[in-house]
């Protein structure tokens, strides 16, 4: 593989005229045929840096392949592709970047300009990248900028991984460059609040009353039947969830599958919601619409956001569906549970990421009283001393 010994001004083939600020080079790829490649940069240096790039990849073995496709093109290959680390996404995380990608990548939030999506991909550069992202920041919601850049970086890397760009843009930005967004904290909802919460609740006491005393997340809960619902263990056996198309599918992780105990108050909840019920059978839902099928989760959202207004409770963080789980979690390590149950309960992939998540919780019930103590015998271990 041999890379021309120049750099040459671009020059318009309609006519014949150099084209100011643009320059190319040639490089023969491993079949001998000679490529002509367009560099990014607007000056002679940069297209040599962008060169010697290229044929440091090329001697590493991987694959540089010129490309016209436009960043949309290849935003539609990577939502084909339907992959990340973590492996084949599931249905809702489809939709989220499938949105994503329709709405800011393709589509602008800044009128005064062309979408990201029509820039040809090797004409991407990280100043473009970084105006679309601070546009988006203007325009949109922080977490919806957000969530936009970090879709454009997989589609970058994507092409990276296929060869198509040398490097990926987004890699480049400056914190400085990226949204600001931080995720507010969710609220705790526990006590006298939940008391007044569940009061309010109508309908969907039943299922509310579940989420905040099994931790259940809200498609483990909408997926339950009355087969996983062991009334003499009082147990719940998770194994499967609710999708957002209202069907059976896999648990956010393997370790999401497990035995949840169940108070005796929440068991005969159950049991007299069993009884009451026109869909008796193992494979019913235990939480279904009046024709047996499976809730729509948004629409639980919808009930839980109302029940909290009217109810009248505001809190420092966010209250959300989540607010019920955490409860839950914080419940039990108040009693002083050890953290390997707690995180089994809650089907986290292991303790770490309990503690992580309730590290504050588990410090407040395990050392505050310790800590009172210990400071107590120093004070007045120090006022003797003075006196």
């Amino acid at each position: 593989m041999r890379v021309a010994d120049h750099v040459y001004q671009r020059v318009d083939r309609h006519t014949g005229k150099r084209v100011a600020g643009t320059y190319e080079f040639s490089f023969r790829d491993a079949t001998g045929r000679q490529i002509w490649q367009t560099a990014k940069g607007d000056s002679k240096a940069d297209a040599k840096t962008e060169r010697t790039e290229l044929l440091a990849r090329m001697y590493r073995g991987e694959r540089v392949e010129r490309t016209t496709l436009t960043v949309s093109e290849v935003a539609k290959l990577w939502l084909e592709r339907a992959s990340g680390p973590q492996g084949r996404w599931a249905d809702s995380t489809r939709e989220r970047y499938d949105r994503i990608v329709r709405l800011h990548i393709d589509a602008t939030a800044d009128l005064a300009s062309a979408p990201i999506g029509a820039c040809k991909l090797r004409d991407l550069t990280m100043d473009r990248v970084a105006a679309w992202s601070l546009a988006n920041e203007r325009a949109l919601a922080p977490t919806t900028a957000s969530i936009a850049l970090i879709a454009l970086n997989q589609v970058c890397r994507f092409a990276v991984r296929r060869g198509w760009l040398a490097e990926n843009p987004v890699a480049k930005l400056e914190p400085a460059e990226k949204p600001r967004w931080t995720p507010q904290k969710v609220a705790i909802l526990e006590g006298e609040q939940l008391a007044r919460f569940l009061a309010h609740a109508g309908p969907q006491r039943p299922l509310f009353e579940l989420l905040a005393y099994t931790g259940l997340r809200i498609g483990e809960a909408l997926g339950l039947t009355w087969a996983d619902i062991d009334f003499d263990a009082a147990l719940i056996r998770v194994h499967r969830q609710l999708t957002r198309h209202r069907v059976h599918g896999p648990l956010k992780t393997p370790a999401g599958r497990r035995e949840v105990v169940l108070a005796p108050a929440v068991a005969k909840l159950l049991r007299e919601r069993w009884l009451a019920s026109s869909f008796k059978a193992s494979d019913d839902f235990v939480f279904c619409n009046t024709v047996g099928r499976g809730l729509d989760y948004r629409k639980v959202g919808e009930a839980f956001r109302a029940t909290v207004k009217r109810a009248g409770i505001t809190a420092s963080g966010r209250l959300s569906l989540h607010s019920l789980r955490h409860g839950y979690a914080s419940l039990l390590i108040a009693k002083g549970l050890n953290v390997v149950f707690v995180s089994r309960q809650l089907g986290h992939a292991n303790p770490t990421i309990t503690l992580s998540t309730y590290a504050h919780l588990f410090e407040r019930a395990d050392h505050a009283c310790a800590a009172r103590e210990a400071l107590e015998a120093s004070h007045a271990t120090m006022a003797g001393a003075s006196g």
